[in-house]
């Protein structure tokens, strides 16, 4: 039986990603045999911070930097198994070259880890954002960093929470 706070954190996952979670990895099977994906393993580098509060909060944050809901990304697995309860991105304009790009995983304890990069925009460049060139790991971990902290959001940088089997733990 599912325990109060594994309820309430899952009914913190908006109705997008509720259906991207149903649909992406069907697609992604469909897809796969012709080299395509609709569905990947959060990479570790990505690792920006976890958010000492939960999934409804940071969401808020969010849209006060300027971010969107993204229901147009492969839907992200970090190496523990969870899937990704957000996919959100930035761009200087509706057509702008460049997005940054968040993906939100809930902890269980009701903190938000938060992974991001810097791509080419769907929008405007569809072919070179799923072929992932320009793909720019570190660029959107700092400026996503450099958000939190001008926005007053409080984070704590611990790698073990990228997957990674780093054990230093700093904060920020």
């Amino acid at each position: 039986m599912a325990s109060t706070d594994d309820r309430d954190a899952a009914d913190a996952i908006d109705l997008t990603t509720r259906v991207r979670r149903r649909v992406l990895p069907t697609l992604h099977r469909i897809k796969e045999p012709f080299g395509g994906f609709a569905q990947c393993l959060q990479h570790p580098d990505e690792y920006v911070g976890t958010i000492p509060y939960g999934l409804e909060t940071f969401r808020a944050d969010l849209e006060a930097m300027a971010f969107e809901p993204e229901p147009i990304a492969s839907l992200k697995i970090h190496r523990d198994g969870r899937l990704s309860a957000g996919s959100w991105a930035r761009r200087r304009s509706p057509l702008a070259t460049w997005q940054l790009h968040v993906a939100l995983f809930q902890d269980g304890a009701g903190a938000v880890d938060v992974f991001a990069h810097r791509e080419y925009s769907w929008l405007r460049h569809p072919y070179r954002h799923y072929t992932c060139e320009g793909w720019d790991t570190e660029g959107g971990v700092k400026r996503v960093r450099s958000l939190l902290a001008d926005h007053d959001v409080t984070f704590r940088v611990d790698r073990r929470r990228s997957g990674t089997t780093d054990s230093v733990a700093a904060d920020d």
